[in-house]
């Protein structure tokens, strides 16, 4: 069970649409995947591709999972820097597992194919630029 995040844009008070910027998701017991944004073609996603640059472009921005509620910035972080961190061993002693560790032991061939589209950060967080749920 995973619950996605994201960034709301464009909310219409009137008709309550919006647009949404994938953050990333938290998996039960695995560390947070975030979606990164190295080449975006706007320059307010350019260069998303740490914890620390999402951190700090979070900071004014509306978040929300995807049941539609509205997550409080230091609550979010307390998620991501807590237990959902890479290096977070749960009271059992097992260790949050990495999405980008993970997928270059069970598809090395497809990771490695793909590498500059999935990277880790200085923190050890998992970053892809694809697209994923």
């Amino acid at each position: 069970m995973g619950t996605n995040y994201y960034v709301q844009k464009n909310y219409c008070e009137c008709c309550k649409r919006h647009d949404l910027e994938h953050i990333g998701k938290s998996s039960f017991g695995w560390a947070f995947s975030f979606r990164g944004y190295r080449y975006a073609p706007a320059a307010e996603y350019a260069d998303l591709d740490s914890w620390r640059k999402w951190k700090e472009y979070l900071k004014d921005q509306q978040i929300v999972d995807e049941y539609g509620d509205y997550i409080d910035y230091a609550d979010f972080v307390n998620l991501v820097e807590t237990v959902k961190s890479p290096t977070f061993v749960n009271d059992t002693g097992r260790k949050n597992k990495s999405h980008n560790e993970e997928m270059k032991k069970d598809h090395p061939r497809w990771f490695y194919a793909n590498e500059n589209d999935c990277w880790d950060d200085e923190l050890g967080y998992s970053f892809t630029s694809r697209e994923f749920s």
